[in-house]
């Protein structure tokens, strides 16, 4: 059973569904709002409708022929250029609704500000099991140290990253691993910070005001912070500069880490993050990385959360 809310916008009444993305074992995932459009709304339009929705984001789709789509996402207070969980949402959608012929390893297309990216939806049974989505080819913006524009010198910025989480200095890296915070983008711009162990990442007290405003000079969407424990990837992240204090599931941002871990020959090939534990949201993200580039993915539902 799905619920569709019917937002009613400038006098157009609007179909909206709800899914969520990157669930584990039928719990948690991410929020998503989905609408399929059969004609073009406006820009602002779409905008007053995710702001109606209230979900972290908000896709709005358009078929264009048998595989492809153009897909624009919205937060309640900007347009991004890709969303990692409401692409899953939405694939997973036409998957289960729109497409006919569920062929296995189903190859389909997304248009987006971020360029046109290969979506793959995976049929069990006649029912869809995953779906990857293609991120953009990585872009390394550098070290965290290396951007002083911010403060002056390496200590101070740690100190400032660690502050605008609420914790000690000593915690920012990996226990195994010579990493550094970095700025990477497979799609949108993230600031990936390493914290020692699991405890650190879970006793995270964000500092919003401060996130956003170092989000902001370094140009970036927000935060993503990991740890790997036993082997295991785990991760939070904080957006509150496009009104998003923290995701329970993130495709672009783990899209980002995949693309990090494998620069720093940490990780290849495939490998799960799981997001969302402190919020009660558990949430498992499948990341594929080589030397070919980065996929992200995973399973979702279409589930019913709320009238607007």
């Amino acid at each position: 059973m799905f619920l569709k809310n019917f937002c009613n916008i400038g006098g157009i009444v609007v179909e909206v569904i709800i899914l969520k993305s990157f669930t584990y074992n039928g719990n948690g995932g991410n929020g998503a709002g989905l609408v399929v459009l059969d004609k073009d709304i406006s820009e602002e339009q779409m905008q007053a409708i995710a702001a109606d929705v209230g979900l972290s984001e908000t896709a709005f789709l358009k078929r264009i022929d048998e595989e492809s789509f153009d897909v624009r996402f919205f937060t309640p207070i900007c347009e991004v250029e890709l969303c990692g969980h409401a692409t899953i949402a939405a694939f997973y959608y036409v998957g289960e609704k729109l497409i006919k012929n569920k062929i296995e390893n189903l190859k389909l297309y997304q248009n987006t500000k971020a360029g046109k990216l290969s979506i793959y939806i995976n049929y069990k049974n006649k029912a869809v099991e995953n779906v990857l989505m293609e991120q953009a080819s990585p872009k390394f913006y550098g070290y965290i140290d290396n951007f002083m524009n911010y403060i002056q010198n390496n200590a101070e910025q740690k100190l400032n990253i660690a502050s605008s989480l609420g914790i000690d200095a000593s915690c920012v890296g990996l226990a195994n691993y010579n990493i550094k915070p970095a700025i990477v983008s497979t799609g949108l711009k993230d600031i990936l910070i390493p914290v020692k162990d699991r405890q650190t990442l879970n006793e995270i007290k964000p500092q919003f005001e401060l996130i956003s405003k170092i989000s902001e000079i370094n140009e970036a969407v927000g935060y993503h912070v990991y740890t790997i424990d036993k082997g295991q990837i785990y991760a939070r992240n904080f957006a509150p500069l496009v009104g998003i204090n923290e995701e329970c599931a993130t495709g672009t941002s783990n899209g980002a880490l995949g693309a990090l871990l494998f620069k720093e020959n940490i990780k290849r090939g495939y490998f799960e993050v799981l997001q969302g534990e402190t919020m009660n949201e558990l949430s498992q993200i499948y990341v594929y990385v080589d030397e070919n580039g980065v996929k992200v993915g995973g399973k979702a539902e279409i589930v019913a959360l709320k009238y607007l």
